[in-house]
């Protein structure tokens, strides 16, 4: 594991707006790619009015003050130029690459869909009407219902990982709901921009720091949203009752730690050798090779700022069920009492260490890379000496994260199947709480 990187020379300022800007040259390729990332996301919507972070990001796409969205399609279009946007619990993204010929042309663009983006109503009703459609879809999805209703009992609805987008909440999202949000959050205080591409620091600023440094958004941002998840006192499963299934879709988990605790690296490697690592993991080799119960198992560490979620998702037919849930708890227990051994270990290191270096490969990824560090307030050696942190973790050191947070007798379970044929299963885990599929999480 010789990995060893090291970004390339950026400089970084504030302007008097509240905006941080890291310019970043990068000469290997003749294009340019500028992202702008807020501190505001889906966790920001207002109760009862889920999806207006979604529908914010979707319609400031959607043409400028001045281009109609056509027209602005036609410009991007013309100039190889691509428009995107991340909308995350915690951020939301907007980026665009660019060929270095147009980036005087199309940069002021992208700036306009920033700070004055046209917010039609006629974009917005059709915005809507998509996102109710893929509602509708999830509606009938077993996955999607378990990871809605999973969320709903671990976060509960007073907090916002909790509560998701429905088509009812989509419904009362209005201009003014979405105004205002962009209004409150999309400000350049607390906001990070990145400009990077094919000239030299000063070259940059010269020809685009005016125009950043024009913003001056007259709303301030509102803190974000602040969650806090408490242990499971009792093992708790909402069974969401869909008749016309043969097979039930399973996600059971607890709370874990944030991105931001430093115990994150070494519980990632422990979820990788449990079931992250697909065909790799104990959970897929232990159900779906030995058992052959299921076609695919895994677990997942979903970590945000201040909290993270451990999970493990799978669907088995109906009458193994049962037998599913205590292979996955027996190897759930066996990690948390015997830890993991040196050569899974090794292995999941390796993994680690090769997966960081292809996600900085390209401009993008690096630029991607930069604003992450900054979401978390991290400076460049945490990914700089990634390789080396990784190498020094220890068979010790991993269990001893294992005992602390993989080492729950309480659950939170979601499974979504027939009612009739796994209720008396699912009973022996705990207490079930039946429900129907087009109930609201």
């Amino acid at each position: 594991m010789n990995f060893h990187y090291t970004f390339p020379p950026f400089h970084q300022e504030r302007l008097k707006n509240g905006l941080t800007v890291v310019w970043v040259p990068h000469h290997e390729q003749n294009v340019f790619t500028i992202a702008f990332q807020s501190r505001a996301g889906k966790f920001d919507d207002a109760p009862g009015r889920e999806g207006t972070t979604e529908l914010a990001a979707g319609l400031m796409q959607k043409g400028t003050r001045d281009l109609e969205p056509e027209h602005l399609a036609e410009k991007l279009e013309f100039s190889g130029a691509s428009l995107y946007s991340d909308v995350g619990d915690e951020h939301l993204l907007f980026g665009c690459r660019m060929l270095a010929k147009y980036a005087d042309t199309i940069i002021p663009l992208f700036w306009d869909v920033i700070t004055r983006p046209g917010l039609r109503p006629k974009e917005l009703t059709r915005l809507k009407k998509e996102m109710t459609t893929a509602l509708q879809a999830e509606l009938i999805d077993p996955g999607s219902i378990a990871h809605k209703h999973f969320y709903a009992e671990l976060c509960g609805k007073n907090l916002p990982g909790g509560r998701g987008a429905t088509i009812k909440s989509v419904k009362k999202i209005t201009l003014d709901t979405v105004r205002s949000f962009i209004d409150t959050h999309v400000v350049p205080e607390g906001s990070t921009l990145i400009v990077a591409g094919d000239a030299g620091v000063e070259g940059m600023k010269s020809r685009w720091e005016p125009l950043f440094s024009s913003w001056d958004a007259s709303g301030q941002k509102r803190p974000s949203a602040q969650i806090r998840l408490s242990n499971p006192e009792k093992t708790v499963i909402r069974l969401i009752d869909k008749p016309d299934l043969s097979q039930t879709s399973i996600i059971i988990g607890h709370p874990a730690p944030g991105e931001a605790d430093e115990e994150r690296e070494p519980l990632a490697i422990a979820n990788y050798i449990l079931g992250g690592g697909n065909f790799s993991s104990r959970l897929m080799a232990q159900i779906r090779g030995a058992h052959g119960s299921t076609y695919n198992i895994s677990s997942q560490l979903t970590c945000n700022r201040q909290f993270g979620i451990f999970s493990i998702a799978t669907s088995t037919q109906n009458t193994k069920v049962k037998d599913v849930l205590h292979t996955i708890l027996e190897a759930y227990d066996k990690l948390s009492r015997d830890g993991v051994t040196e050569e899974e270990l090794e292995k999941a290191k390796q993994f680690a260490v090769g997966n960081m270096a292809f996600q900085l490969e390209g401009i993008g990824n690096i630029t991607e890379k930069l604003l992450w560090l900054r979401f978390y307030g991290r400076k460049q050696a945490y990914i700089e000496n990634f390789a080396d942190r990784i190498t020094q973790l220890n068979t010790e050191k991993i269990n001893a994260v294992i005992s602390k947070h993989l080492s729950y007798k309480n659950f939170i379970c979601a499974a979504v199947g027939k009612k009739t044929e796994i209720f008396e299963q699912l009973k022996e885990f705990g207490l079930v709480k039946p429900m129907h599929f087009r109930a609201n999480p």
